[in-house]
């Protein structure tokens, strides 16, 4: 089975820097002197995951000039949501590859393992989406979509924190925002999702409501350890990952 792997990496990072765009893509924000993006593209390559598209907007010079030909590139001019970001690849990967995993630039903290793991379950069960989940000790504090599952146990939905009702809230199984899609209903479906929504953005998470409403199988694999799926939206954040990064030596 060919996949490659597309990395939301066009993001400002503006939460980094008190509301204002930094000179520096969030995706390069440096920790232990690499940039988030080389720790994950380091990580695919080890979980033999050899083509990697990195999706670049902002200040995209500095990631190309960073990284040249090792990955392949594709431009979101206007910042229109996740799932806007993802669609274009679709120039790099449609028709030629079978499926295709996106997840974000600021996340470095994934294991090769993990990432294999649910390569194996997509290839065994064959569903539209597998994605990956993380069982919070504290959900609320982390603010991360909740994981809802059918009676069968697979999933079915993701509801932002925000949206949650009060037993959601209680839902400890999170969405990181890690997912594999099959190739060609991913490329015939983008087009579905709707800017109608607080941000008027296209949101990636979407598609797993795009895909229950067509009765696909999706199936959801929790991470080996919580710290996996941390992200940055603040110094401190990023503090921890280094920390994490340096447990890991």
């Amino acid at each position: 089975m060919k996949i490659a792997a597309v990395i939301l990496g066009a993001g400002k990072g503006t939460r980094m820097n008190e509301g204002k765009a930094s000179d520096t893509p969030k995706a390069m924000l440096m920790a232990n002197n690499k940039p988030l993006l080389e720790y994950l593209i380091n990580t695919f390559k080890k979980a033999e995951i050899d083509r990697v598209v990195i999706v670049i907007g902002y200040k995209k010079e500095t990631i190309i000039d960073y990284f040249g030909d090792k990955v392949e590139y594709a431009i979101q001019d206007k910042q229109l949501g996740t799932g806007h970001a993802a669609m274009m690849a679709e120039k790099n990967l449609k028709g030629e590859v079978d499926a295709v995993i996106v997840c974000y630039g600021d996340m470095p903290l994934y294991k090769p393992e993990t990432i294999k793991h649910l390569v194996d379950a997509y290839e065994k069960e064959k569903p539209t989406i597998a994605m990956l989940t993380v069982d919070f000790e504290d959900p609320e504090f982390w603010a991360y979509g909740r994981i809802i599952r059918n009676s069968d146990g697979y999933a079915e939905a993701i509801v932002e924190q925000k949206d949650c009702n009060s037993e959601q809230l209680k839902i400890k199984e999170s969405n990181p925002g890690f997912y594999i899609f099959d190739s060609n209903w991913v490329w015939e479906n983008f087009h579905k999702l709707s800017t109608a929504n607080s941000q008027g953005e296209y949101y990636l998470t979407d598609m797993v409501a795009v895909a229950k409403e067509q009765g696909k199988k999706i199936i959801a694999v929790k991470v080996s350890e919580e710290n996996e799926v941390f992200g940055i939206n603040s110094p401190e954040q990023l503090k921890k990952i280094e920390e994490v990064l340096d447990s890991r030596r």
